[in-house]
């Protein structure tokens, strides 16, 4: 099958998942008809959407596995703690469809559609009933004035949804845009389709044909998401293999999510591949408080002291990835953490929003079991 048919049948398996999935024997016996009804009502909320081939990597019947809890819904979704805008978004977005929350980076949402619905989704209010605002850009030329006009942008951002799912010719459309706007030097895509869906790069000959073309305009980066080592298959690698040979720039963002990589062996070998086969380390993201999702956070000073662990694990080309708070206010790195009563957790501001003034350096009051700063 090629990308098109298996993102097809995506959508038929999970339109059925509920009847469909191998589950283990205690939840067949006793917790079906109750799983069944939980599935459900999460695929009001937020749909379930589990990639054909990535379905294969899942143990369904282990509900322990990593990988099963990224996808398949549970019950603590129904706590309605959190937020669906966790890093200040509606205060970022100049035009329908457009972020301009630092001052060289424009952000376009392309698209609200995924390959899979990880259950953690930051933006999981574009698919959410709760919340009805369409936030996905309309009208690409509205957007391209924005940027033309501000020359302080330098790089665009691409992301949504996935962008990758875009129909190549879309794709082809908005570079074709950006490349009329002299100021911009790079654009980068957010996009877990190397994971969920490898064979949208090995499949599609012409958006190879159409990166390669405009590498030598811009330089093109590919943000890729993985979560877990085990989503690092042997498709995978030839995705990644298929954007390198198109001239693409490869960097790693990871969520860190409770339960699903909050590991010391877990995420150190998930850096270590992932730099095997050429994805640069840029970002591991502390679980936010999502709405729906706030089950996968977990307190500051544990994810301190996972990431010291994992560095020292590490080689230095390895280990430079950032632990990042992605706060309304920006992008705050969590340095360490100073012991007494109360602890305090030393940060800095990488990227600030702008017209936000901050002290690079911060020295902010946690506890043991704070899980965020809201200020």
């Amino acid at each position: 099958m090629n990308w098109k048919e298996e993102l097809i049948e995506s959508v038929k398996i999970s339109q059925q998942a509920d009847k469909l999935l191998p589950l283990s024997a205690v939840e067949r016996d006793t917790l079906l008809e109750s799983l069944r009804e939980r599935i459900s009502q999460a695929k009001q909320q937020f749909p379930m959407m589990v990639p054909v081939g990535y379905a294969d990597l899942i143990d369904w019947e282990n509900p322990d596995d990593p990988l099963r809890k990224l996808l398949l819904p549970s019950e603590f979704e129904i706590d309605d703690a959190g937020s669906f805008d966790t890093s200040g978004e509606e205060f970022s977005t100049v035009v329908q469809g457009l972020q301009h929350k630092y001052d060289q980076t424009a952000v376009l949402i392309v698209t609200q559609a995924c390959a899979g619905h990880c259950r953690y989704c930051f933006r999981r209010r574009l698919m959410s009933r709760d919340v009805l605002v369409k936030e996905t850009i309309e009208d690409l030329q509205e957007a391209i004035a924005y940027i033309s006009n501000h020359p302080e942008i330098d790089n665009v951002l691409l992301s949504g949804g996935d962008p990758m799912i875009c129909h190549t010719n879309r794709l082809k459309n908005i570079f074709k845009a950006l490349a009329a706007i002299p100021h911009i030097w790079q654009v980068r895509i957010s996009s877990k389709l190397p994971a969920f869906l490898p064979s949208r790069f090995t499949s599609d000959p012409e958006l190879i044909k159409v990166l390669q073309e405009y590498k030598s305009r811009f330089q093109i980066v590919i943000q890729c998401h993985y979560d877990h080592p085990r989503e690092l298959t042997a498709a995978s690698i030839s995705a990644l293999d298929a954007l390198q040979q198109a001239g693409c720039l490869l960097t790693s963002q990871i969520a860190l999510m409770k339960g699903v990589n909050n590991s010391i062996d877990t995420l150190s070998e998930l850096f270590k591949k992932l730099h095997r086969y050429g994805v640069i380390p840029q970002y591991l993201f502390h679980p936010r408080p999502v709405k729906h999702a706030t089950h996968f956070q977990f307190p500051i000073v544990e994810g301190i002291e996972l990431v010291e662990a994992v560095r020292r694990l590490c080689n230095g080309s390895v280990k430079r990835f950032r632990y990042i708070l992605t706060h309304e206010d920006g992008k705050l790195e969590l340095v360490g953490v100073i012991p007494g009563n109360p602890m305090q957790l030393v940060t800095k501001w990488q990227q600030v929003r702008r017209g936000v003034d901050k002290p690079e350096l911060m020295l902010v009051d946690i506890r043991k079991d704070t899980c965020w700063i809201d200020s």
